[in-house]
């Protein structure tokens, strides 16, 4: 080997050498750095682990201090609410006080006036003993009275009763009465019946129509005139043809009202003339009755 080469394997040894010590320094580097990171990490866990314990007190001492200023005000408000309360009873008192104060000077004057008028209320109590008697008669004889008025009028309402029986037997009788006249094919009009007690109007008319049997005889005419007129159901008029040519005129029968209208009327044939059979056209009358 020759020196060259020789001296290359020695500097790569002592290379070797300086690179081992390199690395060993390095490695004693890192492991001390290693050492003092964890302490420090370890370190800084606990000062965090002494930071959130403080931090939770102190939240916990402000929480304590936030309510016992909240206490605090509270009472405070209770208190001055308690002494508005206190102090409008206090006003309450005194109007109180002043009312009966009031009261007090108000009943002492009645007192007085009422015993000041004590006297005259006695001589007032006399007078109203002695109207009170007089009051007291008076009543008497006014039940009296109204004893002998009650006894009057029982024997009115007595007699009423026997009137409104008499009075419900005559509906009765009238209501029996109106049933015989239907059956009897008479009709109950009270001005009708005054109207034929008295003379029947003088009326004339014409025939306007006649109904005849089955011989061909009249039994049953229309006549021009009627209710307003003045006739009535029950009057009867005479039927008659007029003479011609100085002729006297002809009587053909009598006929009886039966029905009315304002100005009509239907009439029932009483009698026939012999001489004569009644037409449209022929005359009625009443004067002839």
């Amino acid at each position: 080997m020759s020196s060259v080469g020789k001296l290359l394997v020695g500097l790569q040894f002592v290379l070797a050498i300086v690179f081992m010590a390199m690395a060993g320094a390095v490695s004693t580097a890192h492991n001390n750095w290693k050492a003092k990171h964890d302490a420090v990490a370890k370190q800084l866990a606990e000062e965090q682990g002494k930071v959130t314990a403080v931090t939770s007190a102190a939240e916990a001492e402000k929480s304590a201090l936030t309510k016992q200023m909240a206490d605090e005000k509270d009472g405070r408000l209770k208190a001055e609410s308690e002494l508005v309360t206190k102090e409008s009873d206090l006003a309450a008192a005194q109007k109180d006080k002043l009312d009966l104060s009031s009261q007090l000077a108000t009943t002492t004057t009645v007192a007085e006036t009422k015993a000041s008028e004590a006297g005259y209320r006695n001589e007032e109590a006399l007078k109203q003993r002695i109207i009170n008697d007089d009051l007291g008669k008076r009543l008497d004889g006014a039940n009296e009275e109204v004893r002998l008025k009650s006894d009057a009028n029982f024997a009115l309402e007595r007699e009423l009763t026997d009137l409104k029986a008499r009075y419900t037997d005559m509906l009765r009788q009238k209501a029996d009465l109106e049933k015989l006249l239907a059956k009897a094919n008479i009709t109950y009009d009270p001005r009708a019946l005054a109207k034929l007690q008295a003379p029947p109007p003088s009326v004339d008319g014409v025939v306007e129509e006649v109904k005849l049997d089955r011989t061909n005889r009249p039994f049953m005419i229309v006549i021009s005139v009627g209710a307003d007129d003045g006739l009535v159901v029950g009057h009867n008029l005479d039927v008659y043809r007029r003479g011609s040519e100085g002729a006297r005129p002809q009587c053909l029968g009598a006929v009886k009202v039966i029905s009315t209208t304002p100005d009509k009327a239907v009439c029932e044939v009483q009698q026939n003339a012999k001489n004569g059979i009644m037409k449209v056209g022929d005359n009625v009358t009443t004067k002839l009755l």
